[in-house]
């Protein structure tokens, strides 16, 4: 998916991925009766058309329940990591994003320029220090690394999902 498929989103497809962001399960006639509301007149059918769009082109890229208050875990943690200089850094940070990657409760990693090199962004568990465990799996490849708790109270997700392309 080219970045130029997110730039020629019109205004029905980013109040689709909005609508459908809420709640995946949204009727398309529904959908088509709040963008009337909105000033745009489109049928239920084209709602329809338009989503299987987004689909194929990799914009809306699956549907997943997403659980609210039922783990009572609302608390994040971010990790820096500064990796040590070597010719295998590229294959270094290969792994560690592999391995991130197959958390169940990490919400992000990428690569960095500058002091750190990577981050990732975790939901934290007392039971499972999982933070660390990312630490220790990579102490070797490790210079330093940083673990911060953080607050994330509201995330604009259609925002979010434009730092995946």
């Amino acid at each position: 998916m080219s970045e130029d498929t997110w730039s020629n989103l019109d205004k029905v497809d980013q109040k689709i991925i909005e609508i459908l962001n809420s709640n995946a399960r949204t009727p398309s006639k529904e959908i088509a009766s709040e963008l009337k509301k909105s000033g745009h007149d489109v049928s239920d059918r084209t709602i329809r058309k338009r989503i299987e769009r987004l689909e194929k082109s990799g914009i809306i890229k699956g549907y997943k329940a997403v659980l609210t208050d039922v783990s009572g875990i609302n608390e994040y943690q971010i990790v820096f990591m500064k990796l040590k200089p070597s010719k295998s850094l590229e294959s270094v940070k290969g792994a560690i994003k592999e391995y991130i990657t197959k958390l169940d409760n990490y919400l992000l990693v990428a690569n960095m320029e500058g002091e750190w090199n990577m981050f990732t962004i975790i939901q934290t568990d007392s039971q499972t220090n999982t933070a660390q465990k990312i630490v220790e799996k990579f102490s070797e490849e490790l210079i330093d690394y940083r673990i911060n708790e953080i607050d994330i109270k509201d995330a604009n997700i259609l925002n979010v999902s434009l730092l995946l392309l």
